[in-house]
């Protein structure tokens, strides 16, 4: 053992040992006994050596990572949250794999794949299966997506489901706007709203002052003074609302009255005096009818020759509204002159067209001015709430209180007059009046 150290190699060491012998040894042999010496030394589990067990470590190593890139490659992309999943099974098996002229008519269809030991039914059946389904014509705003899930009842089969995903069609939402032709005024204030609104199905007024319209683009008569909210609802095609409001402001309009001290001066040697009971207003603009005027609470006035003057007072509010009275001929004796009441109690027996005398005028059953010296006259009266429920262009009829054969609600209501004297002098009046009940 001692002298193994200086060779180098086995076969010197039986060149050696066999130096004396005679029997011939082939060239061959020692490259062929190493070689197999070294299969045995790799069949043979070393740890200091590369072996057959280190080698079937590497291919089982290699052969995982095929599989774990081939099953990442055939994962579905990832899609949106589904909103309904609807699932059929089909078996992907020895004899029950689907036709290639086979129409699958089902929206979710859940895809196996069987492994039963080593008799395994391939992906590229099932990715094949999968691929007829999809190439289904879809609905708008729908899709599918195949997501790969175990079988709790058998671990050997490979499902794949697929989910069938919605995207609901949302209506816009709706927009209330609304624009009134004016925000403020003096009562009785006409006002058109104008709707601006978009993505609706249909809408409803609210004026604030208990009335209500459904038409689109409505005009109301504020009858009152006061502030009110007008407010626009629309509903969307969802049944949601929306709401916009603007506030209205309705002032009050001032009372123009004056009266003259005397009804026949001696013109042009008298002075004359006009006293003012005009209410809630803060400017006057007096007219004597000569050429003159002023702008006094109580103005005096010397006309300069006699005649026929008309006098006109008008009056401003704090809020600009305006209101004026007139005394057509003021030192002639008055002749043209129309003045209305404020009460009337209409008859209980029914209407009677508006035609009045000295016995309806005893019982005060029909609304009609007193007038003189009227040539041309329209009159016309509305409810609280804007709504015209009689006119008329002759001075002979009046309201009788009723409103297409039925008696009007008693309450207030607001008239309006205009016409023209014979001397040419044009009027508008306008007021208030009850129409009472019959107790």
């Amino acid at each position: 053992m001692e002298k193994t150290g200086k060779y180098k190699s086995i076969e010197e060491l039986y060149r050696a040992g066999l130096a004396g012998r005679e029997y011939p040894v082939p060239d061959n042999f020692w490259p062929r006994f190493a070689k197999k010496l070294r299969f045995r030394e790799f069949m043979h589990f070393r740890p200091g050596s590369f072996n057959i067990y280190y080698l079937a470590g590497l291919i089982a190593a290699a052969a995982v990572t095929i599989s774990i890139l081939t099953i990442k490659s055939e994962e579905p992309p990832a899609e949106s949250p589904d909103t309904g999943i609807y699932t059929d099974s089909l078996d992907i098996a020895p004899g029950n794999i689907p036709d290639e002229k086979d129409t699958v008519e089902e929206t979710g269809i859940t895809y196996e794949e069987e492994r039963v030991g080593t008799n395994e039914i391939s992906k590229k059946t099932a990715r094949d299966t999968r691929e007829k389904i999809n190439k289904k014509p879809q609905k708008d705003n729908a899709g599918t997506v195949q997501i790969e899930k175990p079988d709790s009842e058998n671990p050997k089969r490979l499902m794949f489901e697929e989910k069938v995903i919605s995207e609901p069609v949302v209506a816009p939402a709706p927009v209330a706007k609304f624009i009134p032709d004016v925000k403020e005024g003096c009562v009785p204030l006409s006002i058109a709203f104008k709707n601006m609104s978009h993505n609706f199905d249909s809408c409803i007024w609210e004026f604030g002052d208990g009335g209500i319209s459904t038409e689109e683009n409505p005009v109301w008569v504020y009858d009152k003074v006061g502030d009110y909210e007008a407010s626009l609802i629309v509903f969307g095609e969802d049944r949601s609302r929306v709401t916009a409001v603007e506030t209205v402001s309705v002032y009050p309009k001032p009372v123009a009255r004056f009266e003259i001290s005397t009804d026949k001066p001696e013109i042009p040697d008298e002075e004359i005096r006009f006293y003012n009971y005009s209410q809630n207003a803060v400017a006057w603009k007096w007219d004597f009818g000569d050429g003159n005027s002023s702008e006094e609470f109580e103005p005096r006035h010397f006309y300069d020759k006699p005649g026929s003057y008309t006098v006109k007072l008008v009056v401003l509010s704090e809020h600009g509204c305006t209101d004026t009275m007139v005394i057509t001929d003021a030192f002639g004796g008055n002749t043209c002159f129309i003045k209305f009441p404020n009460a009337f109690v209409p008859n209980e027996g029914g209407p009677t067209g508006g035609y009045y005398s000295n016995r309806s005028d005893e019982q005060e059953e029909v609304f009609h001015p007193v007038c003189s010296g009227v040539v041309t006259y329209n009159l016309r009266i509305y409810s609280r709430r804007g709504l015209l429920v009689f006119e008329t262009d002759d001075i002979e009829i009046g309201w009788d209180g009723y409103y297409k054969g039925q008696k009007a609600e008693p309450g207030v209501y607001i008239w309006k007059a205009r016409g023209m004297f014979q001397n040419g002098e044009t009027f508008v009046k306008g007021g208030d009046v009850t129409l009472l009940p019959r107790w």
